[in-house]
């Protein structure tokens, strides 16, 4: 995720982790954005936006599948920035030990 922001951000990645009951992780870059239309496609596997920058489209579908695998939600949304943010939370589970 931050490889994608630091593939197409223009100068500026802002990243943020808070942990409480809940992982949050959030990554937002400057970049040029993605459609809103084309947002909800993120996920998909080999899907790639723009052809202009290398990549197999695999990098936010592993993402995608982590966070379903450990019970964890993935919003892609329009960054303050005026690129992307990918927002992640992963429910911490307490020790049984």
């Amino acid at each position: 995720m931050l490889d994608n922001a630091g593939k197409w951000a223009s100068s500026k990645v802002d990243s943020r982790i808070v942990l409480d009951d809940v992982l949050r992780i959030t990554v937002e870059d400057d970049g040029p954005g993605v459609p809103v239309d084309d947002l909800p496609r993120l996920g998909q596997r080999g899907r790639r936006l723009d052809e202009s920058h290398p990549g197999y489209g695999l990098g936010l579908s592993i993402l995608w599948q982590l966070m379903t695998r450990y019970a964890g939600k993935v919003r892609f949304e329009p960054s303050a920035l005026g690129g992307l943010c990918v927002r992640m939370e992963v429910p911490i589970k307490e020790s049984t030990d």
